[in-house]
């Protein structure tokens, strides 16, 4: 409760980020082009750019200066300013030149670099639906095939957690779940589940590779995730109940967002009994605007209680369903009064951000921006014009729920950075690097950085919402019980 006032109320200066180096280096991959590099790297080629801009210019402005004297310079001597403008126009040509070729050495090595970080994944993603199908088709084959690298990797992990000190089998764990090797071949081994049920279904590899993931994508995580709530369903899990969304306290007076780890900040933590979504008010009555922001999952039961905010509704939502979490957030945005015609900001953590997403792509807001963190949205679509920004820590293995995408079509900034690159995993988290906290950090990093595209990002998103102070409220979502089913 007095997190969430301090974080909404008083509109505080973003705090200055600890140096990138301990946390990690932002990487950032710009939306529809292959281009992916360090934000250092990206503000530096701007850099570059900007000087050959200048140089060009300055050469524009003395070659008007020397045209004032048609005679040209009259001695050649260093003391004759028409020499000496003619020397600055050679050296400001030499600087145009070389600052154009270095700045397009940089983007033209982000882009190969992007290309082929494309292309090794669109390849992983390949083998992993290859090995998927054959799971699926030879269950018993695949599985005593894989039984003896399966044993020898028991063998090392028994060997190692020996040498480790007592109690120290949890800290293992927390650093293997934080790897970024294990969280990407997380992210294939859900791509592939799929897979899987078509080659128990007995369709051909070459009908699979073109109707999955590494093909049109009719087929992906949203078929498997429906495939699990077809089975479980039958056992009492993951079933889907009504909802319904109230206010859960009056009105605050709060300032508008001044950047992203502002709108970090505001997204409501993850916990029993209290509010998830938080709706913020600006502009005037005439010609509002409104932030949104929806917090993670609270509850990781199979069987649905009075939670919306749940593993029933992270299945459901990665199903491409209405999910409770969805319809508690569309309720609560309804109530609240923000019509279809209003500027909406959309900010969501985990299971939010996925939300947030669904909420962007239904149409039924007039959304102008999504922002996302730690969220396994990367199949959901994003509508045309709407400013999206995706982070992701690559230790996160909660992302890999999503899959690993290969769609590049749309104009969504990608942020990824690695959490623990120098630091040692906490003890006491199973996953540590999906904590809003360490995501807040992230968003303070976004903030400072040079990169023209996150710059542009944070000043188009803050401009909705003006100067003037508003007002925020929290909402809370609850499952009603399930209905009966009709006889």
């Amino acid at each position: 409760m007095a997190e969430h006032s301090a974080a909404t109320g008083c509109g505080c200066e973003v705090n200055e980020p600890p140096p990138a180096l301990a946390y990690g280096e932002l990487i950032v991959s710009v939306g529809g082009t292959s281009v992916v590099a360090t934000d250092a790297v990206l503000a530096q080629a701007e850099i570059l750019r900007a000087v050959q801009q200048r140089s060009a210019d300055w050469q524009l402005q003395i070659s008007s200066i020397r045209q004032l004297n048609p005679d040209g310079p009259q001695k050649l001597t260093k003391e004759d300013p028409g020499m000496t403008l003619m020397w600055a126009w050679v050296a400001l040509g030499r600087l145009e030149q070389s600052s154009n070729d270095l700045s397009s050495s940089l983007t033209a090595a982000a882009e190969r670099y992007g290309a082929t970080e494309r292309l090794a994944m669109r390849l992983a993603v390949l083998e992993a639906s290859r090995i998927g199908h054959l799971v699926g088709r030879f269950p018993l084959w695949a599985t005593l095939l894989a039984a003896g690298p399966a044993a020898r990797g028991a063998l090392a992990w028994r060997a190692w957690n020996s040498r480790l000190p007592e109690n120290s089998a949890y800290a293992l764990d927390a650093r293997l779940l934080t790897n970024p090797a294990v969280v990407l071949l997380a992210k294939m081994l859900v791509s592939s589940l799929d897979d899987a049920g078509a080659g128990a279904l007995g369709l051909p590899l070459s009908a699979d590779l073109l109707l999955g993931d590494s093909g049109v994508g009719l087929i992906g995580v949203s078929t498997s995730a429906l495939a699990v709530l077809a089975l479980a369903r039958r056992r009492g899990w993951f079933r889907e109940t009504p909802v319904r969304a109230a206010p859960s306290r009056s009105p605050t007076p709060t300032m508008p967002p001044k950047g992203v780890g502002d709108l970090a900040q505001r997204i409501p933590k993850a916990a029993a009994g209290q509010p998830q979504v938080g709706i913020e008010n600006y502009g005037t009555p005439e010609h509002p605007t409104w932030a949104v922001y929806v917090g993670g999952t609270v509850d990781w039961d199979a069987v649905a209680t009075d939670e919306p905010w749940d593993l029933t509704a992270n299945i459901a939502a990665m199903a491409g369903q209405n999910a409770g979490s969805f319809d508690a957030v569309v309720q609560s945005m309804h109530a609240a009064g923000i019509d279809k015609s209003d500027p909406v900001v959309l900010v969501g953590h985990s299971q939010g951000g996925l939300v947030a997403t669904q909420v962007a792509a239904s149409g039924a807001f007039g959304v102008r921006a999504v922002l996302t963190f730690g969220a396994p949205e990367s199949r959901v679509p994003v509508p045309p014009g709407v400013a999206t920004l995706t982070v992701e820590h690559t230790d996160d293995v909660v992302t890999a729920l999503g899959g690993a995408s290969l769609d590049d079509s749309d104009d969504r900034i990608r942020v990824r950075r690695e959490v623990f690159v120098t630091d040692p995993v906490p003890l006491g988290e199973a996953v540590p690097a999906h904590h809003l906290d360490r995501y807040r950090e992230t968003a303070r990093i976004i903030d400072a950085s040079p990169e023209e595209n996150l710059q542009e990002f944070r000043k188009s998103v803050t401009e909705i919402f003006g100067e003037t102070p508003g007002e925020g409220r929290l909402w809370r979502g609850i499952r009603l019980p399930e209905r009966p089913s009709p006889r």
